[in-house]
């Protein structure tokens, strides 16, 4: 199964590729203007729509990270004690696994 930017990354590159072949094939693309502009104005909303959920993705990444460093700081009240060095332990394992996959480009 494909990741979702993945398969925003193909439908944004499939409706540029339309968008262009719409908007600049007037004398040999034999469609009625109006066909054309309906298909112009649903391709340019997909492609702002597949924008959107781009960088919906990402936020979703960062906010990911920043509950997880949130929780450590909510806890750092806790007194030292083998219960917070594991919660520690396990925290600081998945940020480390955090960066370990956000920096390799899938």
């Amino acid at each position: 199964m494909k990741h979702t930017r993945d398969i925003l990354s193909d439908i944004s590159k499939h409706t540029y590729t339309q968008i262009t072949h719409y908007t600049f094939n007037h004398g040999t693309l034999k469609v009625d203007d109006k066909y054309r502009e309906g298909r112009l104005t649903a391709l340019n909303y997909v492609s702002e729509l597949t924008l959107y959920y781009m960088r919906l993705e990402q936020e979703i990444r960062k906010q990911f990270r920043e509950q997880i460093v949130y929780q450590m700081k909510s806890n750092s009240c806790l007194p030292e004690s083998e219960y917070k060095h594991g919660l520690y332990d396990a925290l600081n394992e998945i940020l480390d696994e955090y960066r370990k996959i956000n920096s390799h480009p899938s």
